[in-house]
């Protein structure tokens, strides 16, 4: 498989599976309808970079490439899929599609809860010797000689606890010490870390630098994409930017979505809201009757069923006629008006196969 694949972002991500009415399996790529296999499928994980990995009905690891599909390994490995990377772990090795081939990065990877941390761009590990390891940029080096008690991995950074109790952070290649002592708790985001520390007091860690709040003793809280939101002890929900903490509502949200580029939440009136980049969006007067949320997109239904979504800060019709159900796949929708038919809705073209 070396040389096959381009690991380079596409500007629209628009890969899609859907069956036929055989239960053939295809998949959606740029407008066109590209045939997989004529079982269906054991698994299978959508990528952002034109990759899309699955597990036949033979137990065989496949990557479908630019029309084509290629055997990756003969038997059932634990495979993975970020935003940016494929890796699998195969018995004690680990590979990971690097630069247009798969690299072994570890042949004595070791087995056990909490053992391989993978995101967008750094894979950690530890292997049988104990020592803890991170794949970054090209690269493996040891964070730890020996194993840690505690640990939670964001887009681009690695918050742990080693076994002295310390709260360390791996970011841009390099370990940093938050703390000499564990905090309560603590969550992680691309460039964000959030923390409540020992005696209470509530903490960021943004892009490379440490923030204290005036906020004490926060119970609800979330990362974000470069930034963090709670709950604060007046009940308002309030999101940190760029330095900054704005006043979203005044009261809490009846529901609360966060993920990746947004928060999405609903307000007692039975309002429809989102908070994208720093700006912040009345979607609806209604209470979607569902709701999907990936990187830069929001996918609802409204009263009577027809879909609608918010795409990169602006708000699209998907389907003008009723939908049962719909599925999102990064920035494509599935879904279907009468049997045997398949739309997909991408980068606000709607496509049909039948």
């Amino acid at each position: 498989m070396a040389g096959l694949l381009s690991m380079q972002r596409s500007s629209a991500q628009c890969l899609a599976p859907f069956q036929d009415f055989n239960n053939f399996v295809y998949l959606f790529d740029a407008g066109q309808s590209n045939y997989i296999e004529n079982l269906p499928l054991r698994s299978y994980k959508v990528g952002r970079n034109n990759i899309f990995a699955y597990i036949a009905a033979n137990n065989r690891l496949k990557v479908y490439y630019r029309g084509k599909t290629f055997t990756v390994n003969d038997n059932t490995p634990n495979y993975y899929m970020t935003d940016n990377w494929l890796l699998y772990q195969n018995f004690n090795q680990i590979k990971v599609l690097y630069e247009n081939q798969f690299l072994t990065i570890e042949n004595f990877f070791r087995f056990g809860e909490d053992s391989l941390y993978y995101s967008d761009s750094l894979i950690v590990w530890q292997n049988t010797l104990g020592e803890l390891n991170v794949f970054y940029e090209g690269k493996t080096q040891i964070i730890e000689r020996s194993g840690i008690q505690r640990a939670k991995i964001g887009d681009n950074m690695f918050a742990y606890i080693d076994l002295n109790g310390t709260f360390k952070v791996f970011y841009q290649g390099k370990t940093f010490t938050l703390e000499t002592y564990e905090p309560v708790n603590f969550l992680v985001d691309r460039d964000m870390i959030m923390y409540i520390d020992y005696y209470g007091n509530f903490k960021y860690f943004d892009a490379g630098e440490a923030h204290e709040t005036q906020q004490i003793s926060v119970n609800e809280y979330w990362t974000g994409q470069q930034f963090a939101c709670y709950i604060s002890q007046l009940k308002q929900l309030v999101v940190y930017y760029k330095g900054e903490e704005t006043i979203l509502m005044q009261d809490r949200p009846q529901k609360l979505i966060v993920k990746e580029n947004l928060i999405v939440y609903l307000d007692k009136g039975n309002n429809f809201w989102c908070w994208y980049k720093g700006k912040k969006y009345w979607l609806e007067r209604y209470v979607p009757r569902s709701i999907e949320v990936d990187n830069d997109i929001i996918v609802y239904q409204d009263l009577d069923g027809r879909l609608r979504g918010f795409y990169y800060g602006e708000q699209v019709d998907i389907s003008d006629q009723i939908v049962k159900k719909y599925n999102l796949y990064n920035e494509a929708v599935t879904y279907s008006l009468q049997p045997y038919e398949t739309k997909v809705w991408c980068n606000k073209k709607t496509y049909t196969f039948q």
